[in-house]
């Protein structure tokens, strides 16, 4: 798991002489348990934290008073009463993802537990027309309308989008194809018009989160995803933490240095050199010479599948091209997972991932095991939603990782 900013575990534990604090650290562990477990009896919650009943009694008597637990039903057929189910409930809160692409946003809204139950695209017909507040709105608003919960429930949303953000400043940077979004105090403007708390993170950055809690990663203290599209980008976490960066530019692999290709200007706006061996506009450069069509980035290799000697060619190059990325990351960095994403990795699978692999191994002495992303939809919008939903439970339950449940009279 990522870990999360908060409060140190072991200094929670050692001040844990408060009846209060006593029980703020169990209900906290009886939070997270039910989330991680799922819908548990009183003795089943018992058996995994060690508390006594009647402190289990106590402290899930408690949080539904908080409304942050509810029962679901009960286990019938044994010996005394029937035992109660409780879970969390999934209606104490909700948090919104937004994905920010050229084309426009779409944006999914989730409960507590991390049920995605609507979204929303709102699509940008020309960026220089739009307006990056008027397209949260719409996105907000058209989650938000009919049958879905009040906006007061709503107790976060992330914004996913391209490009570096100052950690100081907020300030985004190096986005000039998502018109307006590189306004200075956008995100306060955001929040002001929308009236939900905003936060702001890049979208590859945010894919890596999701391919952690939810895809190849997952369990994985160390690891990169590099994200092959249109553009590239690498999103690094290293010992559990999500790595950005002193001005927020860790991972923008797309500016790495390639042997044999002019580097463009980065600072007339020039993409980067291994972006443009592996991105779009390399993409392209293969299908014409290897005589496909040149369409979008994943169409490109989806195509090379079953085009024969010339689609086996086109995938072996460009294999060759992203292993040159590959080998300064895992030469570098070292990290014991390689996560292959995006577009154009899903679309190539395991024919190019096999590339990738044997011409990594004659450049790099490094031997990271190298996956493809196993997200299902939209990683990026599922990192934002798994964000916002960490911070909302934070709020909610606190920091994530006390060392475990007290027993004691203050239940």
């Amino acid at each position: 798991m990522i870990r999360m900013s908060g409060p140190d575990p072991a200094g929670d534990r050692r001040g844990a002489d408060s009846p209060r604090l006593l029980r703020e650290i169990n209900d906290q562990v009886v939070l997270h348990l039910l989330l991680e477990h799922g819908p548990s009896t009183r003795g089943r919650i018992g058996e995994l934290t060690g508390l006594s009943k009647p402190t289990v009694s106590s402290l899930l008597a408690r949080l539904e008073g908080k409304g942050l637990v509810t029962t679901t039903g009960v286990v019938a057929g044994g010996p005394g009463p029937n035992a109660r189910i409780y879970a969390v409930d999934p209606g104490a809160a909700y948090v919104i993802g937004v994905h920010i692409e050229q084309e426009g946003a779409v944006a999914g809204l989730a409960t507590l537990t991390g049920e995605l139950i609507a979204t929303h695209q709102v699509p940008v017909a020309a960026r220089r027309e739009s307006s990056p507040v008027g397209e949260i709105e719409l996105a907000v608003g058209g989650l938000l309308d009919g049958a879905a919960p009040d906006r007061s429930r709503v107790r976060r949303l992330v914004v996913a989008t391209p490009g570096v953000i100052d950690p100081v400043t907020g300030h985004l940077r190096h986005a000039r194809h998502i018109r307006g979004w590189e306004a200075p105090g956008l995100i306060d403007t955001i929040t002001d018009a929308v009236g939900i708390p905003v936060a702001h993170g890049n979208d590859v950055n945010l894919a890596a989160v999701a391919e952690g809690a939810h895809g190849a990663a997952k369990g994985c203290e160390d690891y990169a995803l590099l994200w092959l599209d249109r553009g590239v980008g690498l999103g690094l976490v290293l010992d559990g933490v999500l790595r950005t960066g002193a001005h927020g530019g860790a991972g923008e692999i797309g500016y790495l240095g390639v042997p044999g290709i002019e580097p463009p200007r980065a600072d007339r706006g020039g993409t980067g050199a291994f972006q443009s061996l592996v991105g779009g506009q390399g993409l392209r450069a293969l299908a014409r010479r290897f005589g496909l069509r040149a369409g979008e980035p994943a169409a490109i290799v989806t195509a090379a599948l079953t085009a024969g000697p010339a689609g086996d060619e086109l995938l072996t190059e460009l294999a060759a091209g992203i292993a040159v990325g590959a080998a300064a990351v895992t030469t570098l960095l070292d990290p014991s997972l390689l996560v292959l994403g995006g577009p154009v990795a899903v679309a190539g699978g395991e024919a190019l991932r096999e590339r990738v692999v044997e011409r990594l191994g004659q450049l790099s002495f490094v031997r990271t095991r190298v996956a493809t992303s196993t997200l299902s939809g939209d990683g990026v919008l599922q990192g934002a939603v798994e964000t916002a939903l960490r911070s909302v439970r934070s709020e909610l339950f606190g920091p994530v990782g006390l060392s475990g449940p007290v027993n004691g009279r203050a239940g």
